[in-house]
C-alpha cells in the first residue's frame, strides 16, 4: 500500500487560535452524541404517539446505533483515504440535515429511516475527530485534547436528550428534531471554521484489497478482539439501563413525565469529571486495574437503582454512567495500543462493535422487561459488567519484558 503525503498549505499565522481549535473539537465530540440516543427519554410519549408496543418503540434506538455499527469501519477508511476534516466535515452535514429531515416523519415506520441515516453519518465525526487530534497536536498535548472531545460527547449526550425532552414537553416532537438539527448544523459551522486543513495527513491510496488486509489484520489479533467485545459489553450495559429505566420511572410508584424523565440524563454529565480522572488513574494504576474497578463501581450502581426511593435510583445511575464513561475510555486507549497499523480502521472496528452492543441493548431486553420488569434488566446488565471485567483481566494483562528487552 502506497502513500501520500498532503502538503501543509495552511501558514501557521493564518491558523485560527488554539481556544478555537480546541472548542471546535469539543463541538464534534458533542455532535457525535447529540442525537444518537435522543429517542431513550422520549419513548413513553412516542408510545401515546404511535400506539407501538416497547419493543417497536426500542427501534428508535436500536436501528441508529446499528446503522452506526454498519458505518463505522468504512468511515475509518474514509477518513485514511480522503481526509479527516473532509469526511469530518461531510458526516456533520449529513447527520444536521437528516435530523431536520426526522421531523417531516409521519410514522414510527417513516421515523426509523431516518434515524438509520443519521446513525450512517455518526461515525464519520467520531474516527475523523480521533484521528484528527492524534496528528494535528503534539503527543504531549493529543490526551487533554481527546479529553475535550470525550467531555463533548458527555455533553452532547446529556444535551441532546434533555433539549428533545424540554421541546417535546412545550411543543411536540417534531419540532425537537427540528431543533437539534439546527444546532447540528450551526456546530458545523463552528468546526469548519475552527479546525484548520490537516498539515500532517498521509492519504492512503490502497485499493479494496488493501482494507480487507487491514481488517483481517485486526481480527486476527486476540488483543483487538477481545477489546472488540469489552466494547460490544459496555454500550449494551448502558443503553439496557437507560432505555429501560425511563419504562420503571415511568410507571407507578413514580409516574415521571416527560420533564422528569429529561431532568434524569443530568447523570450523564458526571462523565465530565470521571473521563478526565480516569486518564491520571490509569498513569498511576495502569488501565487494566482502572477498567475492572469501574465495572465494580457501575454494577454497584445498578444494585442501589433496585432500591424504591428516587435518591438512591439516582444515585446509583450516576455511579453506572461513571463506571461506564471510565470503562470506555480505557477501552477507547486500549485499541490504538494493540492495533499494528491501520489504526482507524481498528477503531472502526471497534465502534462497531461498541454500537453493535449498544443495538442489542436497545431491543434485546425487551423480552426480560415483560417478564422480569426492572429487575430482570439489571440483572442482565450485571452478568455484562462481569463479563467484560473478567475479559478485560486476562487480555489487558502487562506482558513481561524479554531478557533481550531488558
Amino acid at each position: 500500500m502506497s502513500a501520500t503525503v498532503l502538503p501543509a498549505t495552511t501558514p501557521a499565522s493564518a491558523r485560527p487560535p488554539e481556544w478555537l481549535r480546541r472548542a471546535a473539537v469539543t463541538a464534534a465530540g458533542m455532535c457525535a452524541f447529540f442525537t444518537m440516543y435522543v429517542t431513550q427519554g422520549l419513548l413513553p410519549s412516542l408510545q401515546s404517539v404511535f400506539h407501538a408496543s416497547v419493543a417497536e418503540l426500542s427501534l428508535t434506538i436500536t436501528v441508529t446505533t446499528l446503522a452506526v455499527a454498519v458505518a463505522a469501519p468504512f468511515s475509518g477508511v474514509a477518513a485514511d483515504r480522503y481526509g479527516r476534516k473532509r469526511v469530518l466535515l461531510f458526516s456533520l452535514a449529513g447527520l444536521g440535515l437528516s435530523t431536520l429531515l426526522a421531523a417531516t416523519a409521519t410514522d414510527l415506520h417513516s421515523l426509523l429511516i431516518w434515524r438509520a441515516i443519521e446513525g450512517l453519518c455518526i461515525p464519520g465525526v467520531f474516527t475523523a475527530t480521533v484521528a484528527y487530534i492524534g496528528e494535528e497536536w503534539p503527543a504531549s498535548q493529543a490526551p487533554a485534547v481527546t479529553a475535550l472531545y470525550i467531555s463533548g460527547s458527555v455533553a452532547g449526550g446529556f444535551s441532546g436528550r434533555f433539549i428533545a425532552g424540554m421541546v417535546t414537553a412545550h411543543a411536540d416532537w417534531q419540532m425537537a428534531f427540528i431543533v437539534l438539527g439546527a444546532i447540528n448544523l450551526l456546530f458545523l459551522l463552528l468546526i469548519a471554521r475552527g479546525l484548520p486543513a490537516s498539515r500532517r495527513f498521509t492519504a492512503s491510496t490502497g485499493g479494496m484489497g488493501a482494507v480487507l488486509a487491514g481488517f483481517g489484520l485486526h481480527l486476527r489479533n486476540p488483543k483487538l478482539l477481545g477489546t472488540y467485545a469489552i466494547g460490544f459489553g459496555i454500550l449494551f450495559s448502558q443503553v439496557c439501563t437507560f432505555t429501560y429505566v425511563s419504562f420503571h420511572l415511568a410507571s407507578a410508584p413514580y409516574n415521571f413525565d416527560l420533564k422528569d424523565l429529561s431532568l434524569l440524563f443530568t447523570v450523564y454529565l458526571v462523565g465530565m469529571i470521571a473521563t478526565p480522572l480516569a486518564g491520571k488513574l490509569a498513569w498511576t494504576f495502569g488501565k487494566r486495574r482502572v477498567f475492572v474497578a469501574a465495572v465494580a463501581l457501575g454494577s454497584s450502581g445498578m444494585l442501589l437503582t433496585l432500591t424504591a426511593p428516587v435518591w438512591a435510583v439516582v444515585l446509583g445511575l450516576t455511579l453506572s454512567s461513571a463506571g461506564v464513561f471510565i470503562a470506555q475510555s480505557m477501552a477507547t486507549a486500549q485499541v490504538p495500543a494493540f492495533a499494528q497499523s491501520a489504526r482507524s480502521s481498528a477503531v472502526g472496528l471497534y465502534v462497531l462493535c461498541y454500537y453493535v452492543g449498544g443495538s442489542i441493548g436497545a431491543f434485546g431486553p425487551a423480552w426480560v422487561w415483560s417478564h422480569a420488569g426492572w429487575a430482570g434488566c439489571v440483572a442482565l446488565v450485571l452478568v455484562a459488567q462481569l463479563g467484560i471485567g473478567a475479559a478485560a483481566w486476562r487480555l489487558w494483562k502487562p506482558v513481561a519484558p524479554t531478557a533481550a528487552a531488558r
